[in-house]
C-alpha cells in the first residue's frame, strides 16, 4: 500500500498509531495488575476500553495514512465507530464502578456496551457520523466529570484528582477536534484531528496515574 501524500492525513495516522500504542500499554498493564485492585472489575472494565481504543486508533491509522479507495475506506470506519463507540460505553461503565466503590453487575456493563453498539447503529444510518459521536462522549464525559469531581471533594484521594484531569484533558481533545480551523505547524503540519490524537495523549497519562495510585486504595 502506498503512504497518502496528505502532510495532515499522515500527523493523524502516525498519533493515531501512537494513541494505539499508549492504549495497549495502559491494557497490558492494568491486566498485570488487575488483582492488586479492591475491586478487580475495575481493571477489567478499563482494560476493555482501552483495548477497544487500540482498535480505532490502529484502523485510524490505516483510514487516514494510506491511499485506498474511498468504498474501501468507508468499510474501514465501521469497525472503527465500533471501537470508538465501545471504547465511551467501557469508559462510562468504569466510572460507575469507582462511584460504587463495588463490582458492578454483569447485566449494567453489558447494557453500557449495548448503548455502544447502539451509537455504532446511529452512524450507518445518520448523515455526519463523527458529529453523532462528539455529541454521544460528551454526554460520557460530562458524567465522568461529575462523578470524578464529586469523588475529588468527598473523598480527597489523588486517585480521583487524577482521573478529574484525565477527564478533563478528555474533553478539551474533544473540542479541539469539533473545531475544523484548529490545528498547527510545527517542522509537520497537525489538523484538528491531529491535535486531539496529541491532547488525548496526556489524557491517557493521567488516567493511567489515577488508576495506578488506585491500586489496594493506596492513594
Amino acid at each position: 500500500m502506498t503512504f497518502i501524500s496528505i502532510e495532515t492525513e499522515l500527523t493523524t495516522a502516525v498519533t493515531d498509531l501512537i494513541l494505539a500504542c499508549m492504549a495497549v500499554a495502559a491494557a497490558v498493564r492494568l491486566r498485570k495488575t488487575r488483582q492488586s485492585y479492591t475491586v478487580p472489575q475495575k481493571a477489567d472494565i478499563w482494560t476493555a476500553a482501552f483495548v477497544s481504543l487500540a482498535v480505532a486508533g490502529f484502523l485510524g491509522f490505516w483510514a487516514h495514512g494510506f491511499e485506498m479507495t474511498e468504498t474501501f475506506k468507508a468499510l474501514l470506519w465501521h469497525p472503527l465507530y465500533l471501537g470508538l463507540g465501545l471504547t465511551v460505553a467501557f469508559f462510562a461503565a468504569a466510572v460507575l464502578v469507582d462511584l460504587r466503590e463495588a463490582t458492578v453487575p454483569r447485566a449494567v456493563v453489558l447494557s453500557f456496551a449495548a448503548v455502544g453498539v447502539v451509537f455504532y447503529g446511529i452512524t450507518i444510518v445518520v448523515p455526519g457520523s463523527f458529529l453523532v459521536f462528539i455529541a454521544y462522549e460528551a454526554v460520557a464525559m460530562l458524567f465522568a466529570l461529575g462523578v470524578y469531581t464529586y469523588l475529588s471533594v468527598r473523598r480527597r484521594r489523588i486517585t480521583f484528582y487524577y482521573m478529574t484531569a484525565g477527564v478533563i484533558v478528555s474533553i478539551a481533545a474533544a473540542a479541539f477536534q469539533a473545531i475544523d480551523s484548529v490545528g498547527f505547524t510545527l517542522i509537520w503540519e497537525f489538523d484538528n484531528n491531529g491535535v486531539f490524537h496529541l491532547v488525548q495523549m496526556a489524557g491517557i497519562v493521567f488516567l493511567m496515574l489515577g488508576l495506578e495510585r488506585s491500586r489496594n486504595l493506596s492513594s
